[in-house]
């Protein structure tokens, strides 16, 4: 808060207690400012209230309704708490011009500052000082904000000082704060002399960086008409995004103003414009404009002619592909990487794959080293044709080169190998790998194992979830079951109990359809007992038992006689779970008729009315079929 020091009689101290800054002395007109500002507007507002004690009420009603702004303008300017802050504001950013952010207590000086006040700290400051000023500026609490003109001027005086990436922060800050401000001309209009040259160019970026690609287009063609175009980086990454988003009419009508305002291009103008060609499918456009820029000079890269190729090849015109290929020595352009990998990856896809290879053998021979990318497009045409013994030597070929992204290739090999059914060529294959440290992906893994139990092979599947523990996976609860359900359909029980326990002990938590396919097995096998064991640990992990378990248990210890037990899993479903079985019912009746006597059944279907079930055709014909077994 503002605070009188110990002065003389004529005059007082202003000082902003807490922020560090040095007091300022100022001639008092009279005794009565031994005192601070805020207390000498109080003591004139006392005075006031005096006066109306004395006749003046009227006076004292009018002062109180004038805003306190308004009351401390009138106020001398050495006097002025305003003013006051303006300039100890102004004189703290110039004293801590090369500070990482302002000192300034902000909380003392929140009272005094408003839009003028910051219009005239920017003013003061900004030019001299633009980066610690804008520092400030971004550092106001709400509501307090740099309005347009603020961040603009600052984004201009950095600029000017060649401090690019500020301004760029400056005006990032101008769109994110002030979203549905048009920005263009408060950079053109504020300034006399106009704005620094790089200003449109870095408006441009900043609104293709916050997604705004119309705005950025309007922003472009509206300042190369009004004389301050974007320089020729902002069209070029203007350009890209237009042709990126397939707009491709108004990527030409950026080209043109571009053009109109004599913003020179550059090699990657011609490469945007080229390949924007080629992504709207019209390459013979492409070698027209590119025969049209060799005559006016520009050469063209190999850039260029790699866009070119691909556009070729995208539409599958190979043999002009071809033929560019063939001449660009002859232009001065050797084919680099890129350009042989494109060629191959065209003439795969054309199932060229005895020319691909020539032209793999014939990059290498150019002394080109193969990078993952190469080797990736033509073994996944071996693979595509399943010519596997191709892409696994190949594939060996990659790994001893060094390379070390081999991940997505091999994931393409195993594919092949699952896709033709080669799975245990697929294994032998993976094995030696792995010593050689080759990390397995985990989608390949995972698409091993369940061709593996597709293809009954559940050992040859558990094994590999080793391997994958191993290469620093963690095995699904969607692989385990498999593995499981994969041993259950093998009517091995006791090795998809095993999986069980090591799914707990590696904290994956077994489901309903783990246990289901478990108790399931267990029944079928005739092993109901040990089913209602997993059933009765399911219960207890807090899962829930459902009509498939209840027919599965009931069903089992019918086939194995055990009609007592039967029973009371049908009573135990029905009044623990509410699970009516129709299933297990028709089960327990058809069982009891047949193996008991009539009494007995009928006995029995007097229980099952009171546990809620209701009689149907099937339990009818079995008590039916039992009562002629008994009179025959």
């Amino acid at each position: 808060m503002l605070g009188a020091c110990t002065p003389g009689p004529t005059c007082h101290s202003v000082s902003l207690e807490g922020s560090g800054l040095k007091r300022v002395h100022v001639q008092c007109p009279d005794t009565r400012s031994h005192m601070s500002m805020g207390e000498l507007a109080g003591f004139e507002a006392n005075e006031a209230a005096d006066d109306g004690t004395r006749g003046r009420s009227a006076m004292s009603k009018a002062v109180s309704r004038i805003p306190s702004s308004t009351l401390t303008s009138l106020l001398p300017r050495a006097l002025n708490p305003h003013v006051a802050v303006v300039d100890l504001v102004a004189t703290h950013l110039a004293a801590d011009a090369d500070a990482a952010k302002p000192t300034v207590d902000l909380s003392r000086l929140l009272p005094y500052l408003g839009h003028d006040e910051l219009t005239a700290v920017v003013l003061r400051a900004g030019h001299s000082h633009p980066l610690p000023t804008l520092r400030f500026l971004l550092s106001l609490p709400p509501p307090l904000l740099p309005s347009p003109s603020h961040l603009g001027l600052l984004a201009h005086s950095l600029a000017s000082c060649s401090l690019f990436s500020h301004a760029l922060d400056a005006l990032s800050h101008l769109v994110r704060l002030h979203p549905g401000h048009d920005a263009l001309p408060t950079l053109l209009l504020a300034f006399p002399t106009g704005p620094h040259a790089s200003l449109t160019g870095l408006l441009v970026k900043v609104l293709l960086r916050h997604a705004r690609l119309r705005d950025a287009l309007r922003t472009a063609l509206r300042a190369a008409a009004a004389g301050a175009p974007p320089d020729a980086a902002a069209f070029n990454a203007l350009l890209a995004a237009l042709s990126r988003a397939g707009r491709f009419d108004e990527l030409w009508a950026a080209r043109a103003a571009m053009s109109r305002a004599g913003v020179r291009p550059d090699a990657r103008t011609f490469n945007i414009l080229v390949a924007a060609l080629c992504r709207a499918e019209d390459a013979e456009r492409a070698q027209g404009f590119l025969d049209e820029l060799e005559e006016q000079g520009f050469e063209p890269d190999v850039v260029t002619y790699n866009t070119l190729l691909a556009g070729y090849c995208r539409r599958g015109r190979l043999k002009d592909a071809l033929h560019l290929f063939d001449v660009m020595p002859y232009r001065g352009v050797q084919p680099d990487l890129v350009s042989h990998t494109i060629l191959m990856d065209g003439l795969c896809k054309a199932w060229r794959l005895a020319d691909a290879r020539r032209m793999f053998d014939r990059m290498v021979q150019s002394g080109l080293i193969p990078d993952a990318v190469a080797y990736s497009v033509l073994i996944t045409g071996y693979c595509n044709e399943g010519r596997l013994r191709e892409a696994r030597s190949l594939l060996f070929e990659m790994v001893g080169s060094g390379l070390s992204s081999v991940g997505f290739t091999l994931r393409v090999v195993i594919d092949g190998h699952v896709k033709f059914g080669k799975l245990l060529t697929c294994l032998n294959m993976v094995a030696p790998l792995r010593k050689y440290g080759v990390v397995v992906p985990l989608e390949s893994y995972s698409s091993l194992i369940g061709a593996l139990c597709e293809d009954m092979r559940p050992n040859a599947a558990r094994r590999l979830l080793q391997w994958m523990t191993e290469d620093g996976h963690s095995p699904s609860l969607h692989m385990y079951n498999m593995i499981v359900d994969c041993f259950c359909r093998c009517d091995s029980a006791k090795e998809a109990l095993d999986v069980k326990v090591e799914m707990c002990s590696r904290d994956v938590k077994p489901n309903l359809h783990t246990y289901r396919t478990l108790i399931t097995c267990f029944c079928r096998l005739g092993k109901s007992l040990e089913g209602q064991s997993v059933m009765m640990e399911m219960i207890e992990s807090g899962l829930q038992p459902n009509e498939s378990i209840c027919a599965a248990l009931v069903c089992g210890f019918c086939k194995e006689g055990n009609l007592n037990r039967a029973e009371l899993m049908v009573k135990y479903f029905a009044l623990d779970f509410q699970i009516r079985c129709n299933d297990s019912y028709s089960a327990l009746m058809r069982t009891c008729c047949e193996a008991r006597s009539t009494a007995e059944s009928l006995a029995l279907q007097d229980r099952m009315l009171e546990l809620g079930f209701i009689p149907n055709s099937e339990t009818c014909r079995s008590i039916i079929s039992g009562l002629s077994r008994n009179l025959g």
